[in-house]
Formats: C-alpha cells, structure tokens, sequence
C-alpha cells in the first residue's frame, strides 16, 4: 500500500526532531545536561547598590528597649542617632533608607525590617542600638557560619549552581564574610579617631535574615580621662560617631567598587579562556547543523510522498478511462427523435390530455394552414 503524503511527512518530521534532540543531549558537556522537568534557574539577582545604606533604629512603639537613664528609653536614642546618621551619610553622597523615621505605635516587625535591606539591596545595613553598659562603641555580626560558595557581588550567583531557596534564618550566611569585612572597615575607622570599640559575633534580630553586609552597632558611654563618662545622649558624642562611620562607609564604598571591577574581569578572563564553554558553542552549532538537515530530510520526503500520491492519481485515471472504453456502444437510432405533438406537456411524462395509460397518444389535430401535423410521440406509460 503507497503511504498518504500527509502520513509520510508527518513521520519524517518525527523522525528528524527526535534525532536532532538527541544529538543536542549527546552535545552537552557531561554535567550541563537538564532535567527537563526541573524549573530553571532565575535571572541573576539584582547587583548591590553601592549609593545606598540602611539605617535600622532598634525597637519603637510599646517596645521601648533598655532604659538608659532617668526617663531615656533606647528606642528614642537609636531614632536620634539614626537621624545623625542619615544627614552625614548624605552629605557624603549616599542614599539613605530607614525602617523607622518617627516612633510609631505600630513600628515595623524584624521581619519587615529585614524584607526592607532585602529588597533594596544596599551597600550595608546598620542596626542602631544603645546601652547603658560597658563604654565605646560595639559592633556586631551574625553568629551564622560563612556559606561556602560567596564572593563579594553576589554570592549565590558565582556558583553557577542551579537556583536554591535560601531559608529565612539562614539569609545572612552568605554575606557574613561580607559583614566582618565590614566590621573591620568600622573598627579600623573608630580606632584612627579615638573611639574604643570592641567587635563580636551575637544572634541579634534581624540580622541573620539580611542579605546584604549587616552590622549591629551599639553606643555606649564614653569613658573619659580624670572624669565622668560622656552617656549616650551626649549630642558631640554621638556626632564623633556618626562623623567616623560615614567616613568608613565611604572607604567601604570605594572598596566594593574596585571589588566588583575585579571579579568582573576575571570572570570574563574566565570565560574568554575557559575550553568547555567553547566545545559546548561547537557542539550545540553541530546540532542546529543535524537539526537542518533533518528538516532537508522531512521536506524530501513530503515530496517524494507528493510524487506518489500524483502518481497513483494518474494511474487510477487512466485504469477508469480504460474500463470506459470497453464497454459496448449502443446503435444510434436511424431517424430523428419525432417531435413531440401539440398538447405534450414539455418535460411532462409523454402524455397528451387524451392519452390512455399505457397506450400511445392519439395524433393531434390540423394545423390551420391545411397541412399534416407531425406525428405522434409514443410516450411508454408509467415511465
């Protein structure tokens, strides 16, 4: 039986995708083939916006947080060096975000606080607390081990790795080297301006759920020589501090800045030089050339069925005109059919108003011109 055009075409496309599919898997090198059922990987996450920094005042609202003196509650101290902090942050050319502006009777959550460092994705994020104990200033980093695959931009994207959702507690583990770089930025600062301040590791809310470099920063007295303390309300106090840590945070800036340059020529270093990228360009040219010619295959086989078909049409034609030819040819009658008769309805069934069924129909009267009228059609009755 000659196959139908339309099955033999749609066989060879079959045909030609499943060998141009497994021709591209056989192409891939050994560790890049996909699962086609898993999801991939999204767009690499936003770079780190190294304009801007976010202030996160400690408490606010009914939690008021440790009290620090007659009637000096935390969550006021943390609000007004927040405020310090921002206009000297500005003036060094920095943007400025805040999870707290004023003291609220529904402050944000730590979870709030964190989604918004997440979202912004800024240079550094500044937990201000304030304490009536010990002296100098303390910073702080998560307790959270290093992740093991970081790097200064974007540490989950350097990797290569396919996509992975980091849990909530977790965030802050790939930017914890980040965040004691940073801690070490801050404290190199506060020691060239004679500010004491003590560095250490401690699970403070929200920095585990951070993705960006975090540091807790928590003011506490200052000691002075042959006399009492400066307490943390003092306004030249907390302007020293201020004054240091945007100083720091711009050196810090500078320094993400040459980083970011850095990891980026080697990554295209990398790439320019790397072999099993370009043998996987090649194999995956090879298999658009398979691909093609598969498809050359396809169409050749449309038409080679077209011809077919074309064919077989031909020769049905021809075996009908042949059967047409044989069959008997009946004789021509020797006189023309007789008209039919006045009074013959025309396509009637051959019968006059006079005519009996089955019998012939009688001969029409005279013409008037004296003539014979022409004969009477026989008409069969019941025909």
């Amino acid at each position: 039986m000659i196959p139908s055009r339309k099955f033999v075409a749609v066989l060879a496309a079959a045909l030609a995708g499943a060998a141009a599919g497994a021709f591209y898997s056989r192409a891939q090198p050994e560790g890049q083939r996909r699962d086609p059922e898993r999801a991939q990987a999204p767009a690499a996450e936003p770079a780190m916006d190294r304009n801007l920094v976010v202030l996160d005042p400690a408490h606010g609202g009914q939690d008021a947080g440790a009290t620090l003196g007659d009637r000096v509650q935390e969550k006021d101290v943390t609000l007004a060096l927040a405020e310090r902090l921002r206009a000297a942050l500005t003036a060094a050319g920095f943007t400025v975000a805040s999870t707290r502006d004023a003291d609220t009777t529904t402050p944000p959550t730590e979870d709030q606080r964190a989604e918004i460092a997440n979202r912004t994705h800024p240079l550094a994020c500044l937990v201000l607390h304030a304490t009536a104990s010990g002296s100098g200033i303390h910073l702080y980093t998560s307790e959270l081990q290093p992740a093991q695959e970081e790097t200064n931009t974007n540490p989950r994207a350097a990797s290569g790795a396919a996509f992975a959702p980091v849990r909530w507690e977790m965030a802050q583990a790939g930017y914890v080297d980040l965040s004691l770089h940073l801690v070490s930025d801050l404290s190199a600062a506060l020691g060239k301006a004679n500010l004491p301040s003590i560095s250490g590791r401690a699970a403070v809310r929200p920095l585990d759920n951070m993705m960006c470099p975090a540091v807790a920063i928590e003011l506490a007295p200052l000691p002075v020589a042959d006399g009492e303390a400066a307490p943390v309300t003092d306004a030249a106090y907390q302007q020293r501090v201020v004054a240091t840590l945007a100083t720091a945070l711009a050196a810090w800036r500078d320094h993400a800045a040459s980083s970011a340059t850095q990891a980026t020529a080697t990554a295209t270093h990398g790439a320019e030089t790397s072999s099993p990228p370009a043998q996987a360009q090649a194999a995956v040219q090879a298999a658009e050339e398979a691909a093609a010619e598969a498809r050359a295959a396809a169409e050749s086989a449309g038409k080679t069925a077209a011809r077919l078909a074309a064919n077989k049409a031909a020769a049905e034609k021809a075996s009908a005109s042949s059967r047409a030819s044989d069959r008997p040819v009946p004789d021509k009658p020797t006189t023309d059919k007789p008209q039919a008769a006045v009074g013959v309805p025309v396509g009637g069934e051959g019968r006059t108003p006079n005519a009996k069924p089955g019998g012939a129909a009688k001969a029409g009267p005279a013409s008037p011109s004296g003539g014979s009228s022409a004969p009477a059609a026989q008409a069969e009755g019941g025909e």
